[in-house]
């Protein structure tokens, strides 16, 4: 049977008063309505600009599978990839939901039970003293996770000099200090550097970094492919001391990672089903990655729609890790209806009953 996606529209929502969430809402001809996440912070404007223009690629034209209307979606920088990412998204949404499935049977009968997450508690630390830090650790603690994350250095930008940049960590490491003491040794810590340094840098700090019995390291620096050769030296000092590279959140469609997998650059790659390509290639990169005995574990820091997609992408693979926004807001649930499902000691039970990925928009919300 062949359908027809006849409304495509894209909603910004506000979530707080620092972040803004991007819904893609597209509905077929026989009236079933799926749902995509395209969040991009700060690039909101521009994916709103650029919508039309690819919403008119697949409206209207006749599909018997979501590939069918992949093959006609460009994804040639971030901003395409957000939207035409969020557009396979609600396809396969919509397309499972036909089929009465959910988007996780749609690929795979397997199913692992649960899916293991990590809690990212660093935007809901407005206030980044050393107290609010600890307050809200012993919170995330108190829930059960065994694996958290934080972004340390407020401090440090891109732009510095090496004298300025050694000279702004302090704060940093006096926070990963302050989490490293408030946490048991059997739980994971990972430290974001949101790109914030060069490899010189790094390299100078990891033996800093190596007291605090780190699990992972990410982004430390810019991720492009000429920087290859210098994220392979930060991988491996950091190897030496136990501590693992992760990063690559923002790369597109598996070829994105094809260089870096082909060079070793990390142990752990981080696709985001908003940005990688949707869920089917979100499936085909970790295939990749596991094939080469690189780590998957999805980025996910957004909204309550990519959550919902990255569960269903990670209920069917194993080993996955995936990432959760920590109580940002209550917004994470009110505007979706049911909830995402509970996240119990760092596990989300992954027994679909509904279908596609299981909840839908409270649209009244988005007015």
């Amino acid at each position: 049977m062949n359908f027809k996606i006849i409304k495509a529209k894209i909603f910004k929502y506000k979530a707080t008063q620092k972040t803004i969430w991007l819904f893609t809402r597209l509905e077929d001809n026989n009236n079933v309505v799926g749902w995509g996440e395209a969040t991009l912070q700060g690039r909101e404007n521009e994916i709103l600009k650029n919508k039309k223009g690819i919403f008119e690629l697949i409206l209207n034209k006749n599909f018997k599978s979501p590939y069918d209307l992949k093959i006609l979606l460009p994804f040639n920088n971030i901003i395409e990839a957000s939207i035409s990412s969020s557009v396979m998204q609600a396809i396969w949404d919509i397309h499972a939901r036909q089929n009465k499935q959910s988007i996780a049977k749609m690929f795979s009968s397997k199913n692992y039970g649960y899916v293991s997450t990590y809690a990212n508690f660093n935007r809901i630390c407005i206030n980044r003293d050393l107290d609010t830090i600890k307050a809200v650790l012993k919170e995330v603690v108190n829930d059960g996770f065994k694996a958290v994350k934080f972004a340390p250095f407020d401090e440090v930008n891109p732009k510095m000099s090496f004298q300025e940049m050694i000279k702004n960590v302090e704060n940093g490491f006096k926070r990963i200090s302050i989490i490293n003491e408030n946490i048991d040794k059997d739980i994971k810590l990972m430290i974001d550097c949101h790109w914030r340094f060069t490899s010189k840098v790094i390299l100078d700090l990891i033996n800093e970094f190596s007291n605090f019995n780190l699990y992972w390291l990410e982004s430390p620096i810019e991720e492009e492919p000429q920087n290859i050769s210098q994220l392979k030296k930060i991988k491996e000092k950091l190897n030496h001391k136990g501590i693992k590279l992760a990063g690559l959140e923002n790369k597109i469609l598996k070829q994105g990672f094809e260089e870096f997998v082909k060079q070793n650059s990390h142990d752990v790659m981080m696709p985001d089903v908003k940005y990688a390509g949707g869920p089917d290639e979100m499936l085909k990169i970790k295939k990749f990655l596991s094939k080469n005995n690189i780590e998957f574990s999805p980025h996910n820091p957004s909204g309550p729609i990519a959550h919902a997609h990255s569960i269903q992408i990670c209920s069917i693979s194993s080993s996955s890790f995936l990432e959760y926004q920590y109580k940002e807001t209550e917004k994470f649930n009110s505007v979706v209806s049911p909830h995402n499902q509970k996240i119990i000691n760092g596990k989300i039970k992954t027994d679909f009953s509904d279908y596609g990925i299981g909840l839908h928009i409270n649209e009244v919300e988005l007015t």
